[in-house]
């Protein structure tokens, strides 16, 4: 019958399936397979040291997991994190990301405060991308250690150090945005007063001065921390040491740091590491957790991702350097982040006990353990950009 109800009837037109068509099925549909397996049965990974950071482990179902759904989030966060050739992928995101013209990669902006990425600059060089401080942490840390001279009843030089991005702005792409850091300088310089003295480091770590800054990582590097040393002694008042003095050990070629971490790029140019050693030798012995060592250097650490972690073995949350040939008996106390950790080796050549407090990390009371150990000074020594994002501040109440 060809017609019904007096309309033409409707015949599809006949398909067939390409042989090429049905090979890229059968190919995906095993590639998800393989891929889920492989999810499945693989050994996890933990933590990446290329990120830098824990990985999602298997998610646990519970009834309050799926009705909360935090269940799916982190089944999502566990196959992204556990996805097979993971690094490759994070390598070819960066890649493609740089080839269409972006510029700030590995920031998340959808938290608050607003964690900024990085910038790929000249020279090699990935340099943090500073945002504007609107969480008023910076306000509360400075304002705390302004007041801790006269809390302690000791002098005090505080070091606020800029970062890469501030002191090689040259560097940075083109109409790239970026915080002056030296809004938070003169906030420190404007209301400093008493036996509280801030140590200008901006001129001296300028990039026409030589290059002061890891390519890789957000820390300064030997020689910016020698400049540093040298700003710092001389505002207390004491004769720094010519850089002759010391050598510069090559200790590591292939140093990858805290900005690499944040952008994967297997094209990137490593940083070198170099230990800087008295030429006149000195017994310098650290103690951390009740165990002493000789030396300053943790050279286990130049095996593993966080090679800046050479220096004093990382952050702890005190901790006390002495040198044993120093006969002053000067003891100073030292309020840091981990820019301090590679001032030490320099720093230690003029007192006979730095005793080295991290507030991140430390729950003690500052201003007792200042009268136990008979401190007679301080130095607070900190990026910027760490006394703006982490409130050490109510580790600082009298």
């Amino acid at each position: 019958m060809s017609h019904l109800n007096g309309k033409k009837a409707m015949h599809w037109p006949k398909t067939s399936c390409r042989p090429e068509d049905l090979a890229v099925t059968i190919v995906l549909f095993l590639a998800a397979i393989a891929g889920g397996l492989y999810i499945l049965l693989a050994p996890k990974q933990t933590f990446s040291e290329n990120e830098n950071r824990v990985l999602q482990g298997a998610p646990e179902i519970t009834l309050e997991a799926l009705l909360k759904g935090s269940f799916a989030d982190e089944t999502e966060s566990f196959v992204n994190d556990q996805f097979p050739l993971r690094t490759e992928f994070l390598c070819l995101n960066t890649l493609s990301q740089k080839a269409v013209g972006r510029r700030d990669l590995g920031g998340n902006y959808a938290v608050t405060p607003a964690e900024g990425g990085v910038y790929f600059g000249a020279k090699g060089h990935i340099y943090e991308v500073l945002l504007e401080n609107e969480s008023g942490i910076f306000q509360k840390n400075a304002q705390a250690l302004l007041n801790f001279s006269e809390n302690a009843g000791i002098p005090l030089w505080i070091m606020p150090v800029p970062s890469g991005s501030q002191e090689q702005k040259e560097n940075l792409p083109l109409l790239a945005e970026n915080h002056d850091q030296r809004e938070e300088l003169e906030y420190f310089q404007e209301n400093a007063a008493g036996e509280t003295y801030i140590v200008d480091t901006f001129d001296v770590l300028g990039s026409w001065n030589g290059d002061f800054y890891y390519k890789t990582d957000h820390h300064w590097n030997s020689f910016g921390a020698y400049e540093g040393y040298k700003q710092l002694v001389s505002e207390m008042g004491l004769q720094p040491l010519p850089k002759d003095a010391f050598t510069f050990r090559l200790a590591s070629t292939n140093f990858l740091g805290t900005l690499y971490s944040k952008a994967v790029d297997f094209t990137q140019q490593p940083d070198e590491i170099y230990l800087p050693q008295l030429k006149t030798p000195q017994n310098i012995v650290q103690s951390v957790g009740g165990e002493e060592r000789e030396g300053l250097y943790w050279e286990e650490y130049l095996q593993k991702k966080d090679q800046y972690s050479t220096f004093l073995g990382g952050n702890h949350s005190v901790e006390v350097v002495k040198n044993l040939d120093q006969t002053n008996g000067k003891k100073i106390l030292l309020l840091k982040d981990s820019y301090a950790n590679s001032l030490v080796p320099f720093l230690c050549t003029h007192f006979s006990e730095i005793h080295i407090i991290d507030l991140r990390y430390y729950s003690q009371n500052v201003y007792e353990y200042i009268q136990e150990n008979d401190i007679t000074s301080a130095a607070a020594v900190y990026s910027i950009k760490q006394l703006c994002d982490v409130d050490i501040s109510n580790k600082l109440f009298s």
